[in-house]
């Protein structure tokens, strides 16, 4: 038992509950109580006490898309790498990346992507991998390192064509057998969804596989009109728009994913809209790809549910949640525009695609909801409020100002350092594995892919 207490508490639940002086008492795995810190104290002598010397107690954050593996590329020099679409940055340096990676860089990835989330106050993360060298049993070494760190994954295998048939098939074969896991064990922490990555490099024959292999049992997670290539190649051979064709095969479902959504047409956004299906958009990965900006605004007003993910360009929240106000802004050209739209992606839809998975009140401090808590060593020097805090966190704290990360009532970071496994033994193996990998890359040629009956260079 634990009482995180003397912060501000930020419940947010749907009352938009606020304690200036405030504690959370957690007993196991969920939250006990949420309070007066004076008052929880005396009541509860016996917890333990975890001081958040007045800063912000809050949920744990949650990051709707990520690529975990891609942490071992931080600081890799790309020589005479000059892409000038988005399809050519995919197969000089994504596909690049996943075509090398064996079994141990998997793990390796996955624990480099994880402390980044604890140190960022992340509690869960919805996870899209690859691996094509080794794809048998990469989503297990995943979830042991899940398990391991105390966090909760969202795990599928980013099903496509792009290394061939048998790559293809065995990708579709892990989706498959890590979601027969996770449905047998029923672990609150560790959960599955059916990848696929954009429907330019899968054929129909792929996706109706896929859809018929998962039978309705959860959603799918997929990269959705990054780039203008998707619709281009997607018309070319099907006559069809992305989304047209996701929709047509039975991937858009109220519990999948739709990754970027960039280059959506209105048309499309209906469809959308129609099937209650979420949308993640991923600003900094955006702007980084020079692919352009979502309409997520337009999104909101049809009543699309859009949450944020950062694509593992970063793993801070409040950063991709502040570098969202920016590219809301430029895209539109108000000023004015973009605050009240994160925090509604980030603090309530998150929530609410994550609540489709793992137990119902995650992302919120109250009472039965799953001791997932973070303390920011966050202290404005201006007012701080119910009112005001979603802006004062989303323009003026970042994830570097998380103190505690607490995940389903067990302590993973205190005082900024991690207490739940050997940080320092699992960095050294997070850099001789990426050493290694970086002279494989190195030493590797490019690979360039082309989608059946198109050339994109054409």
């Amino acid at each position: 038992m634990y009482l995180i207490g003397n912060g501000r508490v930020i419940t947010n639940d749907k009352d938009g509950s606020f304690f200036e002086k405030g504690a959370v008492l957690t007993d196991g795995d969920s939250i006990k109580r949420v309070g007066l810190y004076a008052e929880l104290k005396d009541a509860c002598p016996e917890a333990e006490f975890i001081d958040a010397e007045g800063g912000i107690i809050m949920p744990g954050m949650i990051n709707a898309h990520a690529h975990l593996y891609s942490t071992l590329m931080s600081g890799y020099a790309l020589k005479d790498f000059t892409p000038d679409s988005l399809y050519e940055n995919l197969c000089k340096r994504s596909w690049k990346l996943d075509g090398e990676l064996d079994f141990y860089d998997v793990a390796a990835g996955a624990y480099a992507g994880l402390i980044r989330c604890i140190r960022n106050g992340v509690t869960t993360v919805f996870d899209h991998h690859a691996s094509f060298k080794g794809v048998k049993g990469s989503l297990f070494a995943i979830a042991g390192a899940v398990q391991e760190t105390g966090v909760r994954g969202c795990l599928c295998y980013e099903t496509s064509q792009r290394c061939g048939f048998k790559a293809c098939s065995e990708a579709i074969a892990e989706n498959e057998s890590f979601l027969g896991y996770c449905e047998s064990f029923g672990d609150s922490r560790l959960k599955a969804m059916f990848g696929l990555h954009a429907p330019f490099t899968l054929s129909d024959f792929d996706i109706t596989d896929c859809v018929n292999r998962n039978a309705g049992r959860v959603g799918f997670h997929v990269h959705v009109s990054e780039g203008a290539e998707d619709g281009s190649v997607c018309l070319l051979n099907y006559g069809k728009t992305p989304l047209g064709r996701l929709s047509e095969l039975g991937a858009v479902t109220d519990r999948s994913i739709l990754v970027h959504c960039v280059h959506t047409k209105d048309k499309e956004l209906d469809i959308i809209a129609a099937s209650g299906a979420s949308v993640v958009n991923c600003p900094q990965s955006n702007m980084s790809n020079a692919v352009g900006a979502a309409a997520v605004t337009d999104m909101l007003n049809k009543g699309i549910r859009v949450g944020l993910g950062t694509d593992s360009f970063t793993f801070d929240m409040l950063e991709t949640a502040r570098a969202f106000v920016l590219a809301e802004r430029s895209r539109t050209g108000k000023c004015y525009t973009g605050v009240p739209q994160a925090a509604k992606l980030l603090f309530e839809n998150n929530r609410e695609i994550a609540e489709q998975y793992f137990p119902k009140g995650i992302g919120t401090l109250t009472e039965g909801a799953p001791a997932d808590v973070i303390v920011l060593d966050h202290k404005p020097l201006t007012r701080f409020d119910a009112e005001n805090a979603y802006p004062q966190l989303i323009l003026g704290a970042s994830g570097a100002d998380c103190a505690m990360t607490m995940c389903a009532g067990r302590v993973l970071m205190r005082d900024r350092k991690i207490v739940a496994f050997d940080e320092e033994g699992i960095r050294e193996k997070i850099r001789r594995s990426s050493d290694a990998l970086w002279e494989r890359l190195d030493a590797s040629g490019d690979k360039t892919w082309f989608p059946p009956y198109g050339d994109l260079r054409k």
